[in-house]
């Protein structure tokens, strides 16, 4: 038969350990617990669940006070009101003159470079140095101080301009004091005066032959009465009758004769128009010449000269030197204006586009240069469009508070493909606030 396993319990283990009997609670606890159970709890302890309470609740409190902007993202090109003007060839060949210098100040009009033509530079030079004097003298009608071209053979294109004017020139002379038609002008005037003369002695005569038949009416009045009383003879009558009409006839012949004098003086005188006419058409010929010298010269001096287009400081946009083979629409000089001022586009599109709005801060971050090494530009939003730039984007436009130097003190070196990201900083919103939005967003829902 199996044997029935013993148990013991704790009073009869401490009866047969001869052990006092224990209370309640030593018992069930053990040394340890009791000392743990005994002992007092820190004040952490004590009061752990009003701390948490109480740190939620500054937490939260610091949500009122705790801000950070509200950013929007652009790309941005950097612009200014006065760029850097690019000097272009419009040309192909060889550079026969440099003059341009790297760093250096150049006023407009200076000469940079010369390319090569089939026209000698020095004679156009000389040329274009003549045609712009001559049409100094024009426009103070000073046509004698118009002086001989010298003889220029090597004009290339411009040679048919320089023949144009030599021919005129020799026309022109004519027309100049002491010239041919000074000349002839007072010829003429000389013929006038010497008719004016003869027409002054016709009429001198015509005032004696108007006394002398003055006397001969009378002479044959008294006649034609003695002839009535038969005291002279009919035919002394008929003679005194022939001189009378003699008389006349000379009177008719002088009339007469100051009749053609004054013909031949408006002859003259249109002489003297034809001669003013033709002089006024060779001025006009000329003046129509050195104005299609002038154009030939600015279309000669566009194709194969690099002219500054403004004062400013020079840049070279790559490296050639004399003798160096340029291309057509090659890019050569950079000219950099004189303290110009520069903006910033911002180009913004549809998103988060009606948070934008004038005087909003903008840190703009360019590509070129590294923000954590350069730092960022600062800017302000000056003007916003009403209409979209392209498609669905706008055309903003942002005022660089301190040109291109940047929160580090650094300045930028502009060139024209100079872009970027410009942070705007819509609006400096607490923590808080950002809750709210998300639970007005539910209760409005």
């Amino acid at each position: 038969m199996p044997q029935q396993k013993e148990s013991y319990s704790l009073d009869a283990m401490l009866e047969a350990a001869n052990i006092e009997h224990l209370d309640e609670a030593d018992r069930i606890y053990s040394h340890e617990v009791r000392e743990i159970i005994s002992s007092k709890p820190v004040w952490i302890v004590r009061n752990g669940i009003a701390m948490f309470f109480v740190i939620i609740g500054l937490l939260f409190t610091l949500t009122f006070f705790i801000r950070y902007p509200d950013i929007v993202k652009a790309p941005v090109k950097i612009v200014g009101d006065n760029l850097p003007k690019q000097i272009i060839s419009k040309s192909e060949g060889r550079i026969i003159y440099l003059n341009a210098k790297e760093n250096r100040k150049v006023n407009a009009g200076d000469v940079l470079a010369v390319l090569q033509s089939n026209a000698d530079y020095e004679q156009v030079l000389l040329f274009k140095k003549w045609v712009v004097q001559t049409e100094l003298f024009l426009k103070g009608n000073n046509w004698n101080a118009i002086s001989q071209l010298e003889i220029l053979n090597q004009l290339g294109d411009l040679q048919k301009n320089y023949q144009d004017i030599v021919q005129q020139i020799y026309q022109l002379s004519w027309a100049k004091s002491k010239g041919y038609f000074d000349q002839k002008r007072n010829a003429i005037a000389q013929d006038i005066q010497l008719i004016n003369q003869s027409k002054a002695n016709a009429n001198n005569q015509k005032q004696l032959i108007l006394q002398d038949l003055e006397m001969q009416q009378g002479l044959l009045t008294i006649n034609e009465k003695l002839a009535n009383e038969k005291v002279i003879a009919p035919l002394d009558l008929i003679k005194d009758k022939s001189t009378v009409i003699a008389k006349k006839q000379q009177l008719e012949q002088v009339d007469a004769g100051n009749i053609n004098q004054s013909a031949n003086i408006v002859a003259k005188q249109k002489e003297l128009l034809e001669i003013e006419k033709l002089k006024a058409d060779i001025q006009q010929t000329f003046i129509a010449v050195i104005f299609n010298a002038k154009n030939a010269l600015a279309e000669w001096t566009t194709r194969y000269t690099l002219i500054a287009s403004e004062t400013g400081t020079l840049q070279f946009a790559s490296y050639f030197q004399e003798n160096s083979w340029i291309k057509s629409g090659q890019e050569l000089f950079y000219i950099i204006p004189t303290q110009p001022s520069y903006y910033a586009e911002m180009i913004a599109s549809q998103l988060n586009f009606g948070k934008l709005k004038q005087g909003q801060q903008v840190n703009i971050a360019l590509n070129s240069y590294q923000r954590n090494e350069f730092g960022v530009l600062h800017g302000t939003i000056i003007y916003i469009p009403k209409v979209p730039y392209k498609d669905t984007s706008f055309l903003i436009k942002v005022k660089l508070n301190n040109g291109l130097q940047t929160n580090y003190q650094k300045t930028i070196h502009f060139s024209n493909s100079l872009t970027g990201t410009a942070d705007v900083i819509t609006a400096e919103a607490s923590l808080a606030d950002r809750l709210l939005y998300q639970w007005r967003g539910l209760f409005a829902r």
